[in-house]
């Protein structure tokens, strides 16, 4: 049996912008600074 090749590589680069790892930086740290702003004891 022949397969085709799952994880074909792309001819060409995608059009649509790729999310830089700056937004995965923010979506974790400002949910936790205000996780930690909020159960800080008053």
């Amino acid at each position: 049996m022949v397969y085709p090749r799952y994880h074909a590589a792309p001819p060409h680069r995608t059009p649509h912008r790729t999310v830089s790892p700056l937004t995965y930086v923010l979506l974790i740290t400002v949910p936790a600074l205000a996780a930690v702003a909020a159960l800080r004891p008053r």
